[in-house]
């Protein structure tokens, strides 16, 4: 017998085969005599319809089985994803800096004026190969808002090294602990260079960043023959300033200062403060938005100086405390193909009970990239107050002191370029000079 299909149910195509099958095997048997062979069940509504709805259970079953593997391997996925996405402290990073040099003046005895490291000596050649700096920057970041950053130069220009005698010596120029939580509160401590003006900050001490051979003369790092304190060992706070699109930013720095002296010994503090007081660098700089590239600042420094002053016969002259303020501006632009640096210092000394001696120095600075060549030119200029003793006795370089400088560079690879620069000095008591610099500058 057949059981009629109901309208209401969904059959499956197997079941609906299902009776005509049992038929067939019914006719088969009756034809063998195998009357006595049990008949297939028969199948009505109700038990179709509990099968029916165990599959469809089933089905349900699977999907939800299938979803749930489906989920579970994605967030498998996920998870490895994010793993290994995410930073991994601490992460080092090393870059290496040098340079390689060679320069002919036409002037002996003197310290030269192109920022480099040559110094030629009384009684020496007025030409030379030499090695210039060899910088070994580290920098490594130990948490999302820690980091470390130092930075050692070998070179026969530090403290203890004097040009002429060949020998090398090492110096920490810069270590630094950084806590960055946000854009508008950083602080660094350890061992930094002093955010006076644009070029300070901008260009450390490989050269292979500066277009010219080496920094303006007064800017130069202490021990080859700078006029302005470079270097601190200290705190430096820095940040934004919410100002919309000024885009004003502040620094405010606390630090040992330095002690100018003609005894041999570091400018730079890096382990006792000579006196109780400490100098204090502030300002601003600001990066509008409606003048693109352009950059403008300016800062004040101030500083009680203990200068420390040795006669021909090696004994200590006393000198008293000087009162020190160093006032600057900057306004520099960057682009694509141009540099455009301009910079001005006003050097305020007084000792107590004396007249103030001001003296100002600053620097114009322009360059056209050409594809891989870059020519440039530089304007220097100081007026060290002869009446300074810090300059004129300590320093030994007070008066006059300017000249221009062209060069050009030529970036023979990604890491490798390769300058010539031509200067004409000037400079109070000596005769006026050409110096030549030819150099090979790189990082690795």
């Amino acid at each position: 017998m057949n059981a009629k299909r109901n309208p209401g149910i969904k059959m499956r195509p197997w079941l609906a085969v299902w009776p005509m099958v049992c038929s067939v095997m019914a006719v088969g048997r009756l034809a063998s005599g195998q009357t006595n062979a049990v008949a297939p069940p028969a199948i009505n509504d109700a038990s179709l319809q509990q099968l029916l709805q165990r599959l469809d259970a089933q089905e349900a079953e699977i999907k939800e089985l299938k979803s749930k593997v489906a989920a579970t391997s994605s967030e498998v996925d996920d998870q490895a994803s994010a793993a290994n996405s995410a930073p991994k402290y601490p992460s080092l990073q090393f870059h290496g800096f040098a340079d390689l040099d060679y320069q002919a003046s036409s002037r002996q005895g003197i310290p030269n004026a192109t920022g480099v490291n040559y110094l030629p000596q009384a009684g020496h050649g007025g030409d030379s190969f030499y090695e210039g700096e060899l910088d070994l920057y580290m920098q490594s970041q130990l948490a999302e808002d820690l980091s470390v950053l130092s930075e050692t130069a070998i070179s026969s220009a530090v403290t203890g090294s004097a040009p002429g005698n060949n020998v090398c010596g090492v110096d920490i120029e810069r270590l630094e602990l950084s806590w960055k939580p946000s854009e508008y509160f950083n602080a660094d401590l350890g061992r930094f260079h002093t955010a006076l003006g644009y070029y300070n900050t901008a260009y450390h001490h490989g050269t292979w960043f500066q277009n010219a051979v080496g920094r303006p003369f007064f800017l130069e790092f202490e021990d080859s023959g700078g006029l302005l304190p470079v270097h601190t060992v200290g705190i430096s706070l820095h940040g934004a300033v919410p100002s919309g699109s000024v885009n004003l930013s502040y620094f405010l720095e606390v630090g040992n200062g330095e002690q100018y002296n003609n005894a041999g010994n570091n400018r730079v503090q890096n382990e006792v403060d000579g006196n109780f007081d400490k100098a204090v660098n502030f300002g601003f700089y600001a990066k509008p938005d409606w003048l693109p590239g352009v950059q403008l600042g300016l800062g004040a420094y101030h500083d009680t100086l203990s200068p420390l002053l040795v006669n021909a016969s090696g004994a200590s002259v006393p000198v008293p405390n000087t009162d020190e303020w160093i006032w600057n501006v900057s306004c520099v632009y960057h682009s694509s193909l141009w540099e455009l640096l301009s910079e001005g210092y006003l050097v305020r000394h007084q000792e107590p009970g004396q007249a103030a001696h001001y003296s100002p120095m600053y620097y114009l600075q322009a360059s056209r990239k050409f594809g891989k060549i870059t020519p440039y030119a530089r304007f220097t200029y100081v007026n060290a107050s002869e009446a300074d003793l810090i300059y004129t006795q300590i320093l030994t370089q007070g008066g006059r002191d300017y000249g221009p400088s062209l060069g050009v560079r030529y970036d023979f690879a990604t890491y490798v370029a390769f300058k010539l620069q031509y200067d004409y000095v000037v400079q109070t008591g000596y005769q006026n000079a050409n110096e030549l610099t030819l150099q090979a500058a790189f990082t690795f």
